[in-house]
């Protein structure tokens, strides 16, 4: 059987193309299929990417590529009900490690670099079908046919590929939506400094919580809440972020609205990475992590898509296209599974109903009682108790879910 590419990647989002700039520097022939228009049309992020896995795909890209601010402050809210909220922040002057972006700017970037270095990409290209053939994989799409004996699956949460071949389930409690505004707004910050903040509680019923992010001249605002509590919110799933945002009071021209399906699997619950003749990259893959101090997903991306890349180098070596668990044992020693790993604890207790609800509740009382001064004062161990208790959570509850966050 005649092949028309050594590799075809689905997908011209982030692991997508950091697996297609990754094997053509690896001196493969390789097709990638994009549905958009333009790479960035169709991909949606909250916006914040830590640039590690950037700065190995492309060494000087804090100097080449379109990114919008450092950011230097971390916030974290917590509305307790419409009266009591705790804030707490941390500020870090010239730190470098992580950036806002807007993938409609950066992909289109990232898409411009790949094609400079000889990829070749396939705009507007929807699959419609895959299945097994004479040794490889053909792909029908809108615009014809394609043959190859490898295919790297980076089309999102849906997985197209993997889905088509019966390699997939879906459960509502394993997806989060996504929802997102670009405001346009006056920010008085210095260039060189930004903030995210992370929130908690303010839209009541839904499991997750928001965000807002600080991009040159405009806020990044949204929410990332699981299919499955949906129906419980406050507001419906159409008015969600705009509800979010009204009661933010954050004001200003709305340039832009998406929403987008994430996956939310955790290390233990991760669905099968690789099959013969095909590999699973990024959201594809269910590579997210949500550790309560940060949302991760745009680094874990890049990485495994430039994992994937020097898998399929080795995979087209060896002429062997059911070595695919090559892939796997290479993300094993990479940041990307082993991240996972440590994160699952903290994913695993914040999956837990009360968590999210109950125990911001209980410190924001057990805060205001330590403010309010009446004739009558408990001991802080003794109010603490007695918060717990109310709440139904035992002392040993909390120790463990404690160390849960430390491990």
């Amino acid at each position: 059987m005649s092949f028309d590419a050594d590799l075809i990647i689905v997908g011209g989002g982030l692991s997508g193309l950091s697996a297609g700039i990754t094997a053509v520097k690896e001196g493969l022939n390789v097709i990638l299929l994009e549905r958009g228009e333009y790479s960035g049309a169709k991909n949606v992020s909250g916006g914040r990417m830590y640039v590690h896995a950037l700065l190995k795909l492309i060494p000087d890209a804090l100097e080449r590529a379109p990114l919008e601010r450092p950011i230097t402050k971390e916030t974290f809210e917590f509305y307790c009900d419409n009266k009591k909220k705790l804030t707490i922040s941390f500020e870090e002057k010239e730190k470098k490690n992580s950036y806002t972006v807007l993938r409609a700017k950066f992909d289109r970037w990232l898409a411009s670099e790949a094609e400079s270095l000889g990829l070749l990409i396939s705009y507007s290209t929807l699959v419609l079908n895959v299945y097994r053939e004479n040794g490889g994989i053909t792909l029908e799409t809108n615009r014809g046919v394609l043959k190859t004996p490898l295919v790297i699956d980076a089309s999102g949460v849906t997985s197209i590929v993997f889905r088509s071949l019966g390699l997939r389930r879906f459960t509502p409690d394993k997806w989060m939506l996504g929802v997102k505004e670009i405001v346009k707004t006056d920010l008085n910050l210095p260039e060189d400094e930004g903030e995210v903040r992370t929130i908690v509680g303010l839209i009541k019923g839904v499991k997750g919580g928001g965000f807002v992010y600080t991009n040159k001249d405009t806020l990044s605002v949204g929410m990332a809440v699981t299919f499955d509590s949906l129906p419980k919110s406050e507001f419906p799933a159409k008015d969600l972020v705009e509800g979010f945002r009204e009661r933010l009071g954050i004001e200003g021209e709305i340039l832009e609205y998406s929403a987008h399906a994430i996956p939310y699997f955790g290390y233990k619950n991760l669905q099968q990475l690789y099959a013969e003749n095909l590999i699973a990259v990024g959201d594809s893959a269910g590579f997210l992590i949500n550790d309560g101090f940060t949302i991760r997903g745009m680094d874990l991306a890049i990485g495994s898509g430039i994992i994937a890349g020097l898998a399929a180098k080795k995979i087209i070596e060896m002429k062997d296209f059911t070595k695919t668990n090559i892939y796997y044992d290479m993300l094993k020693e990479s940041f990307v599974l082993k991240h996972l790993e440590l994160a699952y604890s903290r994913f695993e207790l914040l999956n837990k109903a009360y968590v999210l609800n109950t125990y911001p509740e209980v410190l924001c009382n057990l805060l205001s009682d330590m403010f309010t001064v009446t004739e009558e004062r408990k001991t802080l161990i003794d109010d603490a108790l007695l918060r717990l208790k109310e709440k139904g959570i035992s002392l040993s509850q909390a120790l463990r879910d404690i160390l849960s966050v430390a491990k």
